[in-house]
């Protein structure tokens, strides 16, 4: 017990020299302070540094998770796809339907609109094999949303909002045709459709293939009203493809 105590006085005298020395000598006073100086600044670089690596951890963590995530997204996608090929193939082969092999899909970027305002209207950039003569199909998202037509040398996309743009569809089971001519951003209008032909209210609108610039099968919407007409009907339709925003689309090339 006494040489504990010895101890502790010992470190107390040691402790009392140190501060007196501090007190009252500027040389080792700045010194102390240089060292109490550094090692702070050392602990909080060091409590900087693991706070960063820590939020770096958690951040790879959830960027794992979320490509996790849309991993399990695209594969139920990829599922959803494989199904709805098998049903289509079953489709064509009990309809006796040869499959379209003439048709190319060409991704174009947007070049910026025609005439501001217009938002129906835009340039695209000239792709491959590009034909001034020939009109083409636009495809985004897999619905049919315009054409393309030649207009000053360049290939100029008419969106389906717009009234001069025009293609052959078939309507519903009974496949009544008619040529689908733009209305507004989110309809067109089916015109000539033969009268005797029956339709209902939500019977789907596809590209018939007829006028070439289109394969057939491509949905374009779906009926909202129907309109007699003189020797016709005319069919009112909402689109299912966006319109407003094509900023990158797929060209349709049929040879």
């Amino acid at each position: 017990m006494t040489r504990f105590y010895g101890r502790k006085l010992s470190f107390f005298l040691l402790l009392v020299i140190v501060g007196g020395l501090i007190l009252y000598n500027p040389a080792i006073r700045t010194l102390f302070t240089a060292f109490s100086t550094t090692i702070q600044s050392l602990y909080f670089d060091t409590k900087h540094s693991v706070e960063e690596a820590i939020e770096h951890h958690f951040f790879q963590s959830k960027t794992i998770e979320r490509l996790r995530r849309r991993e399990i997204g695209l594969e139920k996608e990829l599922l959803g796809c494989r199904q709805d090929a098998r049903k289509y193939y079953a489709i064509i082969e009990e309809l006796g339907i040869r499959p379209d092999n003439n048709a190319t899909f060409i991704p174009v970027p947007s070049l910026g609109y025609a005439l501001l305002g217009n938002f129906q209207q835009i340039w695209l950039r000239r792709f491959e094999r590009y034909d001034p003569s020939k009109n083409y199909g636009v495809v985004r998202n897999g619905f049919a949303i315009g054409i393309v037509v030649e207009q000053k040398g360049r290939p100029l996309m008419i969106l389906a909002g717009d009234p001069s743009c025009n293609f052959a569809v078939y309507i519903g089971d009974n496949r009544a045709p008619g040529i689908a001519m733009g209305l507004d951003a989110r309809h067109m209008v089916v015109k000539y459709i033969p009268e005797w032909m029956k339709l209902e209210i939500g019977d789907e609108v596809f590209t018939s293939g007829l006028d070439r610039i289109f394969p057939l099968g491509l949905p374009v919407g779906r009926v909202l009203s129907l309109e007699k007409m003189q020797g016709f009907k005319n069919a009112k339709i909402e689109l299912f493809g966006d319109t407003l925003h094509p900023d990158y689309v797929w060209i349709v090339d049929k040879r």
